[in-house]
């Protein structure tokens, strides 16, 4: 009868919570390994576990949604500003462009309808 390997319980510390982080900012794995202050082949090593690759994944993807947000909400502000002062945007952009941006970073989804009500009300 063959044995089963219980898959090993991944156990945080504050290197691999570096790594984990530098990896979902955008960093090369190198990076991350001078900054959790460990070798490439153990962060190598780290990414072949699930709930390392899990957690990078899903802090990855937290922050593409805090940067998307982040441009939304300057694009907001510029166009309340516009609509506020009745003048034209100071940008290369007229407000119809600003929208379609605001609509790209938005994939399609209703926070652009919902921003367009947000300035008609404002």
């Amino acid at each position: 009868m063959s044995e089963i390997r219980e898959t090993s319980v991944f156990q945080w510390s504050p290197a691999r919570r570096a790594a984990c982080t530098a990896l979902a900012d955008g960093r090369t794995q190198k990076e991350a390994a001078e900054l959790a202050d460990v070798t490439d082949r153990t962060i190598r090593t780290w990414l072949e576990h699930p709930e390392f690759a899990a957690e990078v994944d899903r802090l990855t993807l937290l922050t593409g949604i805090a940067l998307r947000a982040e441009r939304l909400r300057i694009v907001k502000r510029v166009i309340r500003q516009a609509v506020k002062d009745d003048q034209e945007i100071k940008t290369a952009k007229d407000i119809l462009e600003w929208l379609k941006h605001a609509q790209s970073e938005t994939n399609g989804t209703d926070l652009l309808e919902q921003l367009v009500a947000s300035l008609t009300t404002a």
